[in-house]
């Protein structure tokens, strides 16, 4: 990969805090200081990061009880478990090919929503600055409440959903103000405690697990439901696109990309597959028993993780435990990430510090999750629907600016990442924003909104806002940014 190793400009180095500004305290204890600003190559030969945490950082984050609850929303839609695995592995093999390859972009040394600034503009990448922060709010608050569930459960209710939540987010913003070197360490090994726990419970509660639909789906009702739970699968992956970059900024700049983009894919996959597939046998269990049936209608995914370890004992409630716990790594990326996105609302918040955005990012987790808790399914497969669209625009824009305007690294002006006028305005993103969404709301299917297009598709509509999505962006783009380029500047 050829990166330009220039000097950074002047804007950045007036920005950027360096060893001779910085406090000896965090320095000492390895306490990140910095935010958004292009980190440079000396910058890197201090806590350098190694690739294969590329790989422990996403095992972490997606060996979790959320990961297992997205898995269970296919029976809740009627389809057996079986139905449920070949989404769950089809999906993932190709939609789980988005983050990594925008995690290379840390390369560059800089974070995923400020490296946008040249496909969408500066102005124009205020779209994906506020969708950003709206998104990570939304799985902040989404994975407390999957890790609460498991304690409500653990608790027969008497540890409320809501203290749960706020119990997770903290633990979260401790590990986050802290910043990416301690991110790093911790996740090099937190992902295996989970790990034992699904491998536990996909033992213990197999003989509850059944391949039988929980309802008789045929024809076109049927397609609804695999197109509707295949939306569910694919947002939840490509969610990691508008964040994936930001924990590789510290990796040697001459680090193959290759190396990146693998490491990345395999900490994504497997564990992704395997939850979600394990979330997917438990929810079976609601067919062959009653009394799991009802544990899943009063604590949602903890109620079908506590049947499933009800066999192991006292040594099960502790492993529960561990499951709650996993919502922290889970939730990392996005308290870290919601105070870089915050940052590229202009230079103004490039100069808040970072961890009193990581610390409105908490708040703001913690009033979202509380009030979410009531409404958790539909609320789960809502959030995860808006944000796969917009999320399909963002990677659609970035990928067509590079591989139809750019086609080679040496094209972007890194060191032009702060400066308005060395950057496009963004109409054309802009344009193929607004165009995307449009494809959204005619294909789109929630809980509160079926689009006129997504409702021809079986009795209760089917979700195809990700295609239609992609392909209204898709095909406008490229004219807009011909036009913009054309007659503009940039």
């Amino acid at each position: 990969m050829n990166l330009p190793t220039e000097p950074p400009s002047k804007v950045q180095s007036d920005l950027s805090p360096t060893k001779s500004t910085q406090s000896w305290f965090p320095r000492r204890l390895s306490i990140e200081e910095g935010g958004i600003e292009r980190v440079t190559n000396e910058e890197r030969q201090q806590n350098t990061t190694k690739f294969w945490n590329a790989t422990t950082f996403w095992f972490s984050a997606n060996m979790a009880v959320a990961t297992l609850n997205v898995g269970s929303l296919g029976g809740s839609l009627g389809l057996g478990f079986w139905d449920c695995f070949i989404v769950i592995l089809i999906v993932n093999l190709a939609s789980d090919l988005l983050p990594a390859w925008t995690a290379t972009f840390g390369l560059t040394g800089l974070r995923m929503t400020t490296f946008s600034r040249y496909s969408f503009g500066y102005w124009g990448n205020m779209l994906v600055v506020v969708f950003s922060m709206i998104a990570t709010t939304g799985w902040n608050a989404i994975n407390s409440i999957s890790g609460a569930s498991v304690l409500n459960a653990l608790s027969n209710g008497k540890f409320p959903t809501w203290a749960g939540v706020i119990v997770i987010c903290t633990f979260v913003w401790a590990i986050c103000a802290l910043g990416i070197t301690w991110i790093h360490r911790l996740d090099a090994f937190i992902w295996i405690p989970p790990l034992i726990v699904w491998c536990v419970a996909a033992g213990t509660g197999a003989s509850s697990f059944t391949s039988e639909a929980p309802r008789a789906l045929e024809g076109s009702d049927k397609a609804a439901a695999v197109l509707t739970y295949m939306a569910s699968i694919f947002s939840f992956s490509v969610s990691w696109v508008n964040c994936a970059a930001d924990y590789n900024v510290r990796m040697p700049h001459d680090t193959p990309r290759w190396k990146i983009f693998s490491a990345t894919y395999v900490g994504i996959f497997f564990p992704t597959v395997l939850v979600q597939s394990l979330g997917a046998a438990m929810y079976s269990g609601t067919v062959t028993s009653p009394e799991w049936k009802e544990a899943y209608s009063s604590s949602s995914i903890g109620g079908l993780l506590a049947m499933a370890l009800q066999p192991a004992g006292g040594f099960g409630k502790f492993l529960m435990v561990l499951a709650a716990l996993s919502a922290i790594p889970n939730n990392i990326p996005n308290n870290y990430s919601f105070a870089l996105h915050a940052q590229n609302l202009g230079s103004w918040a490039i100069r808040v510090p970072r961890v009193i955005l990581v610390t409105f990012g908490f708040v703001a987790a913690i009033i979202v999750g509380c009030c979410a808790a009531k409404y958790f399914e539909d609320t789960l497969q809502t959030l995860l629907s808006v944000i796969g669209y917009w999320t399909v625009i963002h990677i659609t824009v970035v990928l067509e600016e590079h591989f139809i305007f750019r086609r080679r690294w040496k094209a972007y002006d890194f060191d032009a990442w702060n400066s308005p006028a060395l950057l496009s305005f963004g109409w054309a993103a802009i344009g193929a924003f607004a165009f995307g969404f449009l494809g959204a709301a005619l294909g789109m299917k929630v809980a509160w909104y079926s689009g006129p297009i997504a409702s021809l598709i079986g009795t209760k509509g089917a979700n195809i806002g990700h295609e239609l999505t992609f392909a209204f962006s898709g095909l406008v783009f490229p004219i807009f940014r011909w036009i913009e380029k054309r007659y503009g500047s940039q």
